[in-house]
């Protein structure tokens, strides 16, 4: 649909990308960028300038022509007030809850396996056979559900890691 629109013939729009373009285009449906927008922007201050953003989209229309502009323009971040504190430093190990599926369309599955290496006191949390992203609490999947609650009431890590299956039949939000 996108080579047809940039070929300039006509095209229409489905309901669900539609409603994606939406989400990432607009304020529909902020709770998920709101939370996503203050995890990034916490981290470290971003440029203020447009023209920095404008050189970026320039640089990126001829490797990137259908995307390009969007993943470079200005954002949220450049209006976010700064950080408050320096950046996590975490140097050689830390006691975190990793959690993945197998099928992650943003964060590949094999990247939380290397961090898990990487965090020997960590624990990895794998939702098996669920082909999207941010499972906890969206996926509606019991197993990894309870062992985050648990995690967060309780700020103790779970004694192993854990593999959960997908529930059959389940439709995520």
């Amino acid at each position: 649909m996108l080579n047809e629109a940039a070929a300039g013939q006509p095209t229409r729009l489905s309901p669900q990308f539609a409603g994606l373009l939406r989400f990432a285009l607009t304020g529909e449906q902020s709770h998920h960028g709101s939370v996503q927008s203050a995890v990034i922007c916490g981290d470290v201050a971003a440029p203020r300038d447009p023209e920095v953003y404008w050189r970026a989209i320039e640089r990126s229309r001829a490797a990137y022509p259908r995307f390009g502009a969007l993943a470079n323009n200005i954002g949220p971040c450049a209006f976010w007030n700064r950080p408050r504190e320096k950046p996590t430093q975490v140097k050689h190990d830390t006691k975190a809850l990793i959690v993945s599926a197998t099928g992650d369309t943003r964060t590949a599955h094999k990247g939380a396996v290397a961090l898990h290496g990487l965090l020997p006191s960590s624990k990895l949390i794998t939702l098996k056979g669920a082909n999207r992203h941010a499972i906890y609490g969206l996926y509606e999947n019991v197993c990894v559900d309870n062992k985050v609650n648990q995690y967060l009431a309780t700020g103790r890590l779970p004694a192993n890691d854990r593999t959960c299956s997908k529930q059959a039949g389940l439709q995520p939000r």
